[in-house]
């Protein structure tokens, strides 16, 4: 005879194996899904008051919509990209040319207090010689390839990229055409699963995704672009693709010192000193308006988070997700802290009942 508590564990594990079943069937989409929920949460608020003037008509506006927001994204990305090719064939083409004919050290090296003999010593036995270039990136795990072989390399990850690109805006088409209606189904599961605690995770959520979209990515790309002229104007070779690693470092938390630093030491290798300064100057100062300023404006009290609760949700997120980690780790961490925080008030709520 089966009880009712064999029922409900029968539910549970066909509810348990059917989701299962659905994600694994879909778990090559997953990530266009989940940039697309990214990009229509970010931009829903936007969408609704563009679709205004269609009335019942969301279908055209949903439509619309897509097709501006891809244009506007698209249109600069495709830019950047052509650029960035272009700039990494001529850098990679430097560093071929360093590798097969040899790079001395300079000069002002062994002028360096205590340790520039040293440093000149280790510079002659690592990277004086020709194909000492090649060893030194095999040691730190990378490889020196011809420009060709990185341009196929580039053309094969393009052509994926650009398949997932199609499936996150097929799928952000219907996030907009759709969006009320899904709203209240997630609402209705939501309640249903969690009851009255739903309430309090999907408030946090939506607020805290823009907060952090508005926090990384426009917060970056303001420090890539102005990065990325501080190179043009001091003449630095590929600066779009200087600027570019520059606003990708700046969405993760202490990564753009490093950047600027290291184009600073080759400045300086090169005796280029007033570079070096301006570099290290300009972007200490652009860093310190974005962190103190910039930030605090855009984020606002959205997404209140301790700060070791944003560094790691942000590095764990990279690590474990890619770029797509840098919005879902600090979500995580949202939740998280919600979690916390609930625990909390429970505890105390018991201790207020016992007195």
């Amino acid at each position: 005879m089966m009880t009712n508590s064999h029922k409900e564990l029968l539910s549970m594990l066909l509810t348990a194996v059917i989701v299962f079943c659905a994600l694994y069937i879909v778990h090559r989409f997953l990530q266009p899904m989940v940039w697309a929920g990214v990009l229509g949460i970010t931009t829903y608020p936007l969408y609704r008051y563009f679709a205004r003037p269609f009335g019942r008509f969301n279908q055209v506006s949903s439509f619309l919509f897509t097709c501006a927001l891809f244009t506007l994204l698209m249109l600069p990305l495709s830019w950047i990209v052509t650029i960035l090719v272009r700039e990494s064939q001529v850098f990679l083409s430097y560093l071929q040319f360093l590798n097969d004919n040899g790079n001395a050290a300079p000069q002002w090296l062994v002028r360096i207090p205590i340790i520039g003999p040293e440093l000149q010593k280790l510079w002659i036995a690592e990277l004086a010689h020709p194909g000492d270039l090649r060893v030194l990136f095999s040691k730190l795990h990378l490889s020196l390839m011809h420009t060709s072989l990185v341009a196929k390399q580039i053309g094969a990850v393009f052509a994926h990229t650009s398949i997932q690109i199609g499936f996150t805006f097929l799928t952000l088409f219907f996030f907009y055409r759709d969006g009320n209606q899904l709203f209240r189904q997630i609402q209705r599961v939501g309640q249903n699963c969690l009851g009255g605690r739903w309430g309090r995770y999907a408030n946090q959520l939506p607020g805290a995704l823009r907060a952090t979209v508005n926090g990384t990515i426009l917060v970056g790309l303001g420090v890539g672009v102005l990065m990325g002229l501080c190179y043009h104007l001091l003449n630095i070779p590929a600066p779009t693709l200087l600027g570019f690693l520059t606003a990708i470092c700046a969405m993760i938390p202490f990564f753009v010192p490093i950047v600027f630093g290291l184009i600073a030491l080759s400045l300086v290798s090169q005796g280029l000193l007033f570079a070096a300064a301006v570099v290290v100057i300009w972007g200490t100062v652009v860093m310190f308006v974005a962190d103190h300023f910039v930030k605090p404006v855009l984020i606002g009290g959205a997404i209140e988070l301790p700060f070791l609760a944003v560094l790691f949700g942000i590095l764990g997120g990279v690590e474990t997700m890619g770029v797509l980690g840098l919005f879902i780790g600090p979500i995580v961490m949202v939740l998280f802290v919600t979690l916390w925080q609930e625990s909390q008030e429970d505890v105390n709520a018991g201790l207020a009942n016992e007195s």
